[in-house]
C-alpha cells in the first residue's frame, strides 16, 4: 500500500512540473511572434578584389540606418511594414543596390517568417569609363503567391534591361582639371634714344571734320519661341491569381515613363514610377 502512494506522488509531481514548465514558456513563444522581423543574410563579393574599403550603406524609408564596413556575410534582422535600401560600393567597382519592402498582410508579422539569401558581386569599372546603375538591381518583397518574402520577378526584368543598357553605354571618366601654367615674364626691348640734336619738322595738323551724328538704338523686344510638347499615353492591365497590375506608359517629348499600379487580394495596393515608390496622387497626376 505504501509503495502505490509513493508511486502515486511522484507521477503527481511530474504532472506538476510539466504544467509550471508550460504557464513559463507560454508569455515567451506569444512575445517572439508579435515582435517577429523579418531575416536577410547578405553574401557579398568582390569580383576579382578584397573586401578592404567596401560598405554596405542601409537606409529605411529614406533616412540613414547601418553602415556595414568589409564584410563578406552579415544578417540583417529588419523591421517589418518599411522600406529598406541596401547600396554596395567599394572605390574602382560598379556600385549596386538591392530595394527590400518588408511590408506584409495583416496578421502575418505575427507568424513565422522563413530567411532570404541575397548574394551581390560587384564587377570592377572599365578603364577611362564609367558605368552608373540609375536604379536597384533587384527588389524582394513579399509574395502572396508564395507566402514567403522572395525577388520580385517583374522589377527583376526592368533592372535587366536597365543593367544591360548601362553597360552598353558608359560615359568616359571626368578628367582631373589641368594645373594652371605660370606665367611668363617677358623682358621688354632696349628704347632707343633720340638724337641729342633733332631736326625740327614742320608737320601740318589734320583738318577737323565733325562726325554726323548717331541714330539712337531702337530696342526690340524679345520674341517668345514656344516648343510644342508632343505627350502619349498607353495602358494595359495584367491580371494574375491573387492581384491586378496596371501598367501606364507615358511618352513625353520621346522619353519613356512607366507607372505601375499593383492591387493585391488582401488589400494592398502600391504605386511606382520606373521602379520607385510613388504615392496615389502622384501617380494619379502623372499618368492624367
Amino acid at each position: 500500500m505504501k509503495a502505490g502512494k509513493n508511486k502515486y506522488n511522484y507521477f503527481l509531481r511530474i504532472r506538476c512540473l510539466a504544467f509550471v514548465l508550460m504557464c513559463l514558456c507560454g508569455p515567451f513563444s506569444s512575445f517572439s511572434q508579435e515582435a517577429n522581423t523579418f531575416s536577410l543574410k547578405v553574401k557579398f563579393s568582390i569580383q576579382g578584389g578584397g573586401m578592404e574599403n567596401a560598405l554596405i550603406t542601409i537606409t529605411k524609408n529614406g533616412t540613414p540606418y547601418r553602415v556595414i564596413d568589409s564584410k563578406a556575410k552579415y544578417k540583417l534582422d529588419l523591421e517589418l511594414g518599411a522600406e529598406f535600401l541596401l547600396v554596395f560600393t567599394k572605390p574602382g567597382y560598379i556600385t549596386k543596390s538591392i530595394a527590400v519592402d518588408t511590408r506584409v498582410p495583416n496578421g502575418r508579422e505575427k507568424e513565422e517568417i522563413r530567411e532570404y539569401i541575397a548574394t551581390v558581386e560587384l564587377a570592377k569599372q572599365p578603364e577611362d569609363q564609367e558605368i552608373t546603375y540609375t536604379q536597384p538591381v533587384g527588389r524582394i518583397k513579399y509574395s502572396t503567391m508564395e507566402s514567403e518574402f522572395d525577388a520580385d520577378k517583374d522589377y527583376t526584368q526592368a533592372a535587366q534591361a536597365m543593367v544591360a543598357k548601362a553597360e552598353a553605354n558608359p560615359k568616359p571618366k571626368p578628367k582631373p582639371p589641368a594645373p594652371n601654367p605660370k606665367p611668363v615674364t617677358t623682358t621688354p626691348p632696349p628704347q632707343t634714344l633720340p638724337p641729342s640734336n633733332p631736326i625740327p619738322v614742320a608737320v601740318k595738323p589734320p583738318e577737323y571734320k565733325p562726325e554726323p551724328p548717331k541714330p539712337k538704338p531702337v530696342a526690340k523686344e524679345p520674341e517668345t519661341v514656344y516648343k510644342p510638347v508632343t505627350k502619349n499615353k498607353v495602358e494595359k492591365v495584367i491580371q494574375e491569381d491573387r492581384k491586378k497590375i496596371t501598367v501606364v506608359t507615358v511618352t513625353i517629348d520621346g522619353i519613356d515613363y512607366v507607372y505601375k499600379k499593383e492591387e493585391y487580394n488582401w488589400g494592398g495596393v502600391y504605386f511606382y514610377c520606373d521602379g520607385k515608390n510613388i504615392t496615389e496622387n502622384t501617380f494619379t497626376k502623372q499618368t492624367e
